[in-house]
């Protein structure tokens, strides 16, 4: 009998080792997620490539958006990370209901009822007075049936990356098949890994040249970029512990994304060009983040790096995880903030230097103020929660 009450502690306790190791975060992705934030900020507030107060392409602010333009990777390929957590798949869908698309509504109806008040046009009364009509649930509808979210309004356009993880959410039990260290999913997945990566050297390429209509070429773009990030990400996680820690993957990885993001800016310089007073034509989508190999590049050697970051003081692990927590409500809210400042009065910075510390402080500004909102509403939150237990 004793042999059997010490087993049965013996399991006890190794089960309390499992869940606290499961509640426990990992500070390193904290900090990515973090970072990517502060990018997507960035490049919102960003200045305009063709600076409007001189009719003019603007070098320095292209250099700028050049460095800023991977922060969606980066959360693509952190929930790639997490993939295999062992979470059933009701239960992702419950946590993806309640924590992303309920928010999101809630930010759609907002931004619809006082839209006028954010961009500066009405009094918060005047919203209020008329609620009723400010509601459009057809513009809504059609949004997120088309998948264009400007649709709904102009607040609402960076919520394109909602819909995207949706799409990732349905299609998460095909990719757990293959996200597996098994002979079969493993090579199942390096040959959808190098599908992807193929197609987005043969999309970039076309920039350039024109390529015969060949139609195999079009196998290699049956992975969608977004599912290719989000693998890329589970493979990280595969090689995490030869990441974690590591100086010599620091000094690579941040030399990486220094050059080819250095090598983009290049590319943008030699072809842009300004086509009219409102319109600038070249290759300008090498800033966009979702169809370029040199964004791959960027997004996977950024990642490396922050994550080799060996983060060993618990008080500052404990504040990444605090933030870390409240970046999604970050991204939903800091777009609100950015529209009541106006940002089009600094589009006369002309100087490098003063568009650099607009955006540093900018950027700091923003992100601060959405952290504490955020975390406001996270305490309101609990303490109807706590009401409802009464």
């Amino acid at each position: 009998m004793k042999i059997k009450e010490k087993e049965s502690k013996v399991v006890e306790n190794a089960e309390v080792i499992i869940n606290t190791q499961k509640k426990t975060r990992d500070s390193s992705v904290d900090l990515i997620r973090i970072i990517a934030c502060l990018m997507v900020i960035a490049t919102h507030m960003s200045l305009q490539v063709l600076n409007q107060a001189y009719n003019r392409i603007d070098w320095s602010r292209l250099l700028e958006k050049s460095f800023l333009a991977d922060g969606v990777p980066l959360f693509l390929m952190i929930t790639g990370f997490f993939l295999a957590n062992g979470r059933s798949y009701k239960k992702i869908w419950k946590s993806t209901l309640m924590k992303i698309i309920l928010p999101s509504l809630i930010y759609i109806l907002f931004t619809q009822v006082f839209y006028m008040f954010i961009i500066n046009k009405e009094s918060f009364i005047w919203c209020i007075q008329n609620i009723v009509n400010n509601i459009n649930p057809i513009l809504i509808l059609k949004g997120i049936l088309t998948g264009n979210m400007a649709t709904i309004n102009g607040l609402c356009e960076h919520l394109w990356y909602i819909l995207t993880y949706v799409k990732i959410i349905i299609w998460i039990p095909l990719l757990c098949l293959i996200c597996k260290e098994e002979k079969n999913s493993i090579l199942a997945r390096r040959i959808a890994i190098g599908t992807g990566i193929l197609g987005a050297v043969i999309t970039d390429i076309q920039r350039f040249i024109v390529l015969p209509e060949i139609g195999f070429l079009q196998v290699f773009n049956i992975v969608d970029r977004s599912i290719l990030y989000v693998l890329l990400g589970y493979e990280l996680f595969v090689h995490k512990d030869k990441i974690k820690g590591s100086k010599k993957v620091f000094i690579i990885s941040s030399t990486i994304f220094l050059f080819i993001n250095f090598i983009r800016y290049k590319i943008e310089v030699q072809y842009m060009v300004l086509n009219s007073f409102t319109d600038i034509v070249g290759r300008e989508t090498f800033i966009g983040w979702k169809n370029t190999c040199i964004s791959i590049i960027s997004g996977i050697s950024i990642f490396m790096a922050i994550y080799s970051l060996q983060i060993n003081n618990e008080k500052i692990n404990k504040i990444i995880n605090w933030i870390a927590d409240k970046t999604f409500g970050i991204y939903l809210i800091h777009y609100l903030i950015i529209a009541k400042v106006d940002l089009y009065k600094f589009e006369i910075f002309e100087k490098f230097y003063e568009e650099i510390i607009y955006l540093i402080i900018g950027v700091t500004a923003t992100f601060i103020l959405s952290l504490l909102i955020v975390a406001l509403l996270k305490k309101f939150k609990k303490y109807i929660s706590f009401l409802k237990k009464i």
